[in-house]
């Protein structure tokens, strides 16, 4: 079953930029990936047999190309140049560097998890799923996702990693 990704761009472009927009915080980003994501689309479409309907099918890639965008900016961070340093942050945060220090953290704790787990973690906590919901995108039981999202918390609280200790004060 191939998509008609023109009628596809249309119905659904801003629904996918705004999931692009929540999970990157970066409007440069969004809209790259967002684009990015229609022209694959285009590209593979054939690929899509139809097992989903077409918005869970975006969904899906959608998700998935950003998960991929944050592991991308993890393993070749930004100019630090045109980062703030940290003592711009202060004792409590601020503004735009307060957002900046949240989306750092969530792509460092994302990176310790394995890629279908990060998924679970992102439409359960972001987008407010039910594990149901998070089992049928993921293709995993609900009792799965439970089990995914359970363990994923008490490895950070059992074992946090380094960086993440020097955090708390």
């Amino acid at each position: 079953m191939a998509l008609d990704v023109e009628v596809l761009y249309r119905r659904y472009g801003d629904m996918v930029l705004g999931r692009c927009r929540t999970l990157l915080r970066d409007e440069a980003d969004a809209q790259e990936v967002c684009q990015e994501i229609f022209l694959r689309l285009h590209r593979y479409g054939g690929g899509f047999r139809g097992e989903a309907s077409p918005t869970t099918y975006l969904f899906r890639v959608t998700t998935t190309t950003c998960l991929n965008r944050l592991r991308s900016r993890r393993r070749r961070p930004e100019d630090p140049a045109e980062e703030p340093p940290d003592e711009a942050l202060g004792p409590h945060g601020g503004g735009a560097a307060d957002g900046l220090a949240a989306r750092d953290l969530v792509t460092r704790l994302l990176g310790i998890a394995d890629e279908r787990t990060q998924a679970c973690l992102i439409y359960h906590y972001v987008d407010g799923m039910t594990h149901r919901e998070v089992g049928e995108l993921v293709g995993l039981s609900a009792a799965a996702v439970r089990k995914r999202i359970g363990t994923f918390k008490a490895r950070l609280r059992d074992r946090p990693p380094a960086w993440l200790r020097e955090l708390e004060p």
